[in-house]
């Protein structure tokens, strides 16, 4: 007969916190810091010009805008580059978006926030700083 493990519910309590904390301090998540330098090689590859985080020009005028809400059916992603586009003044049909990775983020101090989308806040939440882009890229294609 297979001798049974004498295991109270003290142990348990012990052994599962010592096991979760062992795995929390050693992981380790780089969030695509290598994915963000292979882009950011591509970028310089790619001919456009990027007048700042929020906005890129492409060769043939197209505006790309980078969101960093996810779209969840509350017209974030369409609501915040129509933010940029307006203090552009630029052509709706001739802009896309696209979604800055983690990586990115990092990259450039955080310069997209939190990146986090929830409780219907995606524009509330980044309204101010996507407008100030746009101004900020506008400003800075009046000067050029």
């Amino acid at each position: 007969m297979p001798k049974t493990i004498g295991l109270n519910r003290r142990s348990f309590l012990v052994g599962t916190a010592a096991a979760g904390g062992g795995l929390s301090l050693g992981f380790h998540v780089p969030f695509g810091i290598e994915d963000a330098a292979a882009q950011k090689a591509a970028a310089t590859a790619n001919p456009g010009a990027e007048v700042n985080a929020w906005v890129f020009i492409k060769p043939n005028d197209t505006v790309v805008v980078r969101i960093a809400r996810s779209e969840m059916g509350q017209g974030t992603l369409t609501g915040l580059a129509q933010l940029v586009v307006e203090e552009l003044e630029c052509d709706w049909n001739k802009v896309t978006t696209e979604y800055p990775t983690p990586g990115q983020n990092l990259a450039r101090n955080r310069a997209w926030g939190d990146m986090s989308t929830g409780g219907s806040r995606g524009i509330r939440s980044s309204h101010e700083y996507v407008r100030k882009g746009g101004a900020a890229a506008r400003s800075m294609l009046l000067q050029a």
